[in-house]
């Protein structure tokens, strides 16, 4: 018999699990670094073995790939395994992603971090109708998205039989961007933030990713916690939303890298603190500045409002940049049968614009005439930056 390291063992089922079929050794071992862990196919083979005869995984049942599938039983090792071994397993995942990811602001190639919606297949048209509203509106992460299709795969996903899904970018890109320019960051939670006339007011619910096994957004999206539809029409309302931290030496590039990701489509930064002060009361140690970003599933938010089921899988995989669809031309993509695997879309070139973070003289001086947290002349992302207003 041999000895399974029960984070590990949960890191392959949850591998087995997001593939939506029977997989190999090799394809596991690639997946479990996702999850912060390292091991060959070999080690994984015999691994597999035991979990076999412990009825947590099964052989392929036909086709000549071979390998193994998740069981009942291995879906049900996974809900109750011990809170001591799954806690701090997202804040793990999102600094191994963040690692991960190549995606360069400056070059606009790479790969970029990918969240994954599924839904019934027959209702993509209609979920599409309800999710490009909060595109529109800035209430996204960035301006883009992936399809895919049964038997297709998004990044490390595969879509199962009878099945769409939708990628929309995770805010963990953000992460990834920064640190490709040298500025590392941290993730301390993820909330619902409630909006004002668009603007950022308060967090009513939070959720630190250090101390919880599961994504803040997922859970607070099946529990009928946002209300992004009404703020995408009213501007007000609930959103998902996060809270990052930049050490301040690094703030006016981090500014620079913030307004060059904007103007590629992949802004998502709503309000930018001042140094060593409290952002939405939320305090911040001495020598960071903190950040709050725009939630990666809140086009997912908007189908749960709306009563289309899904299954949410936020920090997927990572998917290459170019790959995504700017959310203007899925429609007629998706028509003309040009998407997923079907078609590949350019991302167009970055667009000149005004940036929209500025950095006040006063900014990084201490004691300076404005305690506000906006960054720029409003701090928030308001629809007449573009997507409205375009």
């Amino acid at each position: 018999m041999r000895e399974i390291d029960p984070k590990l063992q949960i890191a392959i089922l949850r591998v087995l699990r997001d593939a939506a079929g029977a997989v190999g050794s090799s394809a596991v071992a690639e997946g479990i670094r996702l999850h912060g862990f390292q091991s060959s196919p070999r080690s994984i083979r015999l691994y597999l073995e035991e979990m076999e005869r412990q009825g947590l995984v099964e052989p392929a049942r036909r086709g000549r790939r071979g390998g193994r599938a998740i069981t009942p039983r291995g879906l049900e090792e996974i809900q109750n395994a011990l809170v001591a071994e799954r806690v701090g397993f997202t804040a793990a995942k999102v600094d191994t992603l963040t690692w991960q990811m190549t995606f360069s602001p400056t070059s606009r190639r790479g790969k970029i971090v990918l969240n994954i919606t599924l839904i019934d297949a027959g209702l993509l048209e209609e979920a599409l109708d309800l999710m490009l509203p909060v595109f529109e509106a800035g209430l996204s992460m960035g301006d883009y998205l992936a399809i895919g299709f049964e038997g297709e795969r998004l990044g490390e996903f595969d879509v199962p039989k009878g099945k769409a899904a939708i990628g929309t970018v995770c805010s963990v890109t953000i992460n990834g961007a920064l640190l490709s320019e040298r500025i590392p960051s941290t993730s301390r939670f993820g909330g619902v933030l409630e909006l004002n006339d668009f603007k950022p007011v308060r967090f009513t619910d939070v959720i630190c990713y250090d101390g919880t096994s599961l994504d803040p957004l997922e859970i607070f999206i099946k529990g009928k916690l946002t209300s992004v539809r009404q703020a995408v029409e009213t501007g007000r309302g609930r959103i998902g939303a996060s809270f990052r931290e930049i050490p301040s030496p690094a703030l006016p590039e981090a500014m620079r890298t913030l307004n060059r990701l904007d103007r590629i489509g992949l802004g998502g930064v709503l309000l930018v603190g001042r140094p060593d002060q409290p952002l939405l009361d939320f305090p911040v140690p001495e020598g960071r500045t903190g950040l709050i970003v725009t939630g990666g599933l809140n086009p997912a938010a908007a189908l749960e409002e709306s009563g289309v089921a899904t299954m949410n899988f936020a920090l997927s995989s990572l998917f290459d940049f170019s790959r995504l669809v700017h959310f203007r031309q899925v429609k007629e993509r998706l028509a003309k049968g040009d998407l997923g695997s079907r078609g590949a879309v350019a991302t167009p070139d970055a667009e000149e614009g005004t940036d929209r973070f500025a950095l006040p003289t006063s900014l990084l001086t201490e004691g300076g005439p404005d305690a506000s947290h906006h960054s720029g002349s409003s701090g928030h992302r308001q629809p007449s930056f573009g997507r409205r207003g375009a």
